[in-house]
């Protein structure tokens, strides 16, 4: 599927599809977690997770600004020949993912 060419519609399916299936197997994860941390830790395992899961979707959501959004700025700016930019906008989203680590 070329993205210049192609229609708008199915490729908008096309990439909705995946990342209702990245969303759907991420629910998936969250529940067995929940499940799993019950089971063996009991009530307060449950209460800890449940305090831990926004700070988590936070970090979450920072990796993803810093890798997504480097990415397409990386690439605007060097699609248009910038190659300066493009190589400080390379630079500013690793010191970025590097100051803000993913936690396992």
């Amino acid at each position: 599927m070329d993205i210049l060419t192609s229609k708008i519609r199915p490729m908008y399916f096309r990439y909705l599809a995946a990342v209702s299936g990245s969303a759907m197997i991420t629910c998936i994860f969250g529940m067995v977690d929940a499940m799993m941390v019950g089971k063996y830790h009991g009530p307060s395992g449950n209460a800890a997770l449940a305090v831990f899961n926004p700070i988590w979707s936070i970090i979450y959501c920072f990796g993803l600004l810093a890798g997504i959004g480097g990415s397409v700025w990386f690439a605007a700016n060097r699609g248009k020949g910038d190659e300066e930019n493009a190589q400080q906008y390379f630079t500013l989203s690793i010191l970025y993912g590097a100051a803000f680590p993913q936690l396992p």
